[in-house]
């Protein structure tokens, strides 16, 4: 009984709430919007209880649980550049790679980011099998990209945060979300982004549980079947705007757009 009252405790204080860290992250990424070690900062200390009640979910699914006793990490995958070159061009797994390699990017880039921060908070009485799901879903990120189909300008990233909010609950990613939605209405008042942002919130909604999918089985099938089985929308706002951006010389970073 005590060890389990100990243990009880001991996850209140390891998944409280940070909101002084919070607030200095933000603030610092407010500074250098290119310090994304922030952005990282901001989730973790506001995550509270949201990642284990995830997990919770994940582990009680049929993917889940192969996952968990396959140990499968799903980087391997994307690492593989070769295997996903010579996917047939209509598949999730190729447009991937065009959306990766073909850009000089890696799917290292986020690993590293993360791991600035300790985001897998191994020494934090984690268990091994939510530090992998951890990692898969910090994994999955640009997954979610090609599958969503926004890009990586400024507001295809907002609108996907809040697609993930929408989807994992994390006031961590919520609060990032918020602050872009914010920032996103007072830089260009003329355009209506924050339609945009919510609309990335309510494909999220709809959508099935993402983290939950198999995403190894999902990368050899066409990109217009896994949208269909996984359910994700069409952002037709997002691309509205980009187009209305463009006409009027705005420039959201200059970065490719999954328009298909």
């Amino acid at each position: 009984m005590l060890k389990f009252i100990y243990k009880n405790i001991y996850n209140l204080w390891i998944d409280r709430v940070k909101p002084i860290k919070a607030f200095k992250a933000v603030r610092a990424l407010d500074r250098d919007k290119e310090d994304t070690t922030q952005v990282f900062h901001v989730i973790d200390a506001l995550k509270g209880s949201s990642d284990r009640k995830y997990f919770k979910k994940f582990s009680n699914s049929d993917i889940g649980k192969k996952i968990l006793e396959s140990k499968k990490q799903l980087l391997d995958i994307l690492k593989d550049k070769e295997f996903l070159k010579n996917l047939p061009k209509d598949t999730l797994g190729y447009k991937y790679y065009e959306f990766i390699y073909k850009e000089n990017l890696s799917p290292e880039e986020l690993i590293d980011a993360s791991n600035n921060v300790n985001i897998d908070r191994g020494k934090q009485g984690i268990s091994k099998e939510e530090i992998l799901f951890n990692t898969r879903k910090r994994d999955m990120h640009d997954l979610w990209h090609v599958t969503t189909g926004y890009g990586r300008d400024v507001l295809g990233e907002l609108s996907l945060l809040a697609f993930t909010y929408a989807q994992e609950q994390n006031r961590g990613i919520g609060a990032i979300a918020l602050y872009g939605y914010w920032k996103a209405g007072k830089e260009l008042p003329g355009f209506n982004l924050r339609k945009v942002i919510r609309e990335g919130y309510m494909n999220g909604r709809n959508a099935s549980l993402w983290s939950c999918e198999d995403w190894e089985s999902l990368i050899e099938l066409p990109l217009s079947e896994v949208r269909k089985k996984i359910k994700s929308r069409r952002p037709d706002l997002y691309h509205d705007i980009l187009q209305k951006l463009s006409t009027h010389n705005i420039d959201l970073n200059n970065n490719q757009v999954l328009v298909n």
